[in-house]
């Protein structure tokens, strides 16, 4: 495996991304209105009187299956990225795909998680502008001695 970092980096990105966007989509939808109306409510709808609780529990829902939906994209986005960089194949794929798994992130959480959105946006550079040399093909190049060819002749 060539390209360590951008594995790396990507894998990051993805649990950050299961833990933050998959622990609020979890939470959400399993949560009752009534157990939402209890703990959640009071914190995100300081001032807003009692009777709009219900229109902010759907809305709260929508946005958690939303959250998870861009997850599972986010996901498949990347697993490919990563087998597109395995033994740095096809680096300039795997940054399209680390691109779009970025813009996943930022459109699927509405700009919420826009850091590990940024991760993805730095495993793309690296995958277009990171050259990796092949060590192997540098050394048998830089060892070999023409004149020791010719003597045998």
């Amino acid at each position: 495996m060539k390209r360590k970092w951008e594995v790396i980096i990507g894998i990051a990105g993805v649990m950050l991304c299961v833990i933050f966007l998959g622990g609020f989509s979890l939470t959400i939808t399993s949560m009752e209105e009534s157990t939402y109306q209890t703990t959640v409510f009071p914190i995100l709808q300081e001032g807003v009187s009692k009777e709009y609780v219900s229109e902010s529990f759907e809305a709260v829902k929508a946005l958690a299956i939303w959250f998870g939906v861009a997850l599972l994209i986010v996901v498949i986005f990347v697993a490919l990225a990563i087998l597109s960089i395995w033994r740095n194949k096809y680096p300039k794929r795997g940054a399209v795909l680390f691109i779009i798994a970025g813009l996943a992130t930022l459109f699927g959480t509405q700009f919420i998680a826009f850091p590990i959105a940024f991760l993805f946006f730095t495993t793309a550079g690296l995958c277009l502008l990171r050259k990796i040399k092949d060590k192997e093909g540098v050394e048998n190049v830089s060892n070999k001695n023409y004149k020791s060819d010719f003597t045998r002749i």
